[in-house]
């Protein structure tokens, strides 16, 4: 995978960005980056003071949206309210948050399955990417870290089976624990129009 894949000069007209977990880091920069480049953000966070932040950064372009309760039902209102309005690219933060990440590797799998239902239609409009970003474990035996990333490549692969061939891709990065920010310029990158050419797989950075 391209380490300092070329950004485009724009992303006005081609792009509407779903940050989940937005207060999670690489969160904030994504969504600047992306309003500033031009694209339409919807950062969604369970903290309105985070999405206060967010949304100051750019008021024309950033749309804060909160969601409550667990990984499955906070997506309950976006199944039944997001209808087929075009996605280009949905960043899932939410293994990064440290209450979401307590609640363990079925939790984090079965809040992926929750997304993609909730926001397939719109994702399959936009021929859209789903872009995962997990810390990679510094220690050997750090087992349940390794572990959230061999369950969410697995779950990608068969999401891919899926929904590969009405143009969804599925993307996980990981990163060095605690450098989230590593992240940021590939996840803009796959929300380009070239980076949602690319095939769904796994990305280590750092």
């Amino acid at each position: 995978m391209i380490q300092t894949p070329v950004l485009p000069e724009s992303l006005a007209g081609d792009a509407t960005f779903a940050i989940l977990s937005a207060g999670q880091a690489p969160g904030p920069t994504v969504a600047k980056r992306a309003a500033k480049l031009g694209a339409e953000v919807v950062a969604m966070d369970r903290d309105p003071a985070v999405l206060a932040r967010l949304m100051s950064q750019s008021t024309a372009r950033v749309e804060g949206l909160a969601l409550a309760g667990d990984l499955v039902s906070r997506f309950e209102p976006l199944y039944r309210n997001w209808g087929g309005t075009p996605l280009h690219l949905v960043l899932n933060l939410m293994p990064l948050d440290p209450d979401d990440c307590a609640k363990g590797m079925d939790a984090q799998i079965r809040g992926l399955s929750a997304l993609v239902r909730a926001l397939g239609r719109g994702l399959v409009a936009g021929q859209g990417s789903v872009v995962t970003v997990l810390p990679r474990p510094s220690q050997p035996l750090a087992l349940a870290g390794h572990g959230m990333i061999g369950a969410f490549e697995a779950a990608n692969a068969a999401l891919d089976k899926v929904f590969g061939a009405r143009g969804l891709h599925f993307h996980l990065i990981t990163v060095p624990e605690g450098q989230a920010e590593l992240a940021t310029d590939t996840a803009l990158y796959l929300g380009s129009e070239a980076g949602r050419r690319l095939r769904s797989g796994r990305l280590d950075l750092g």
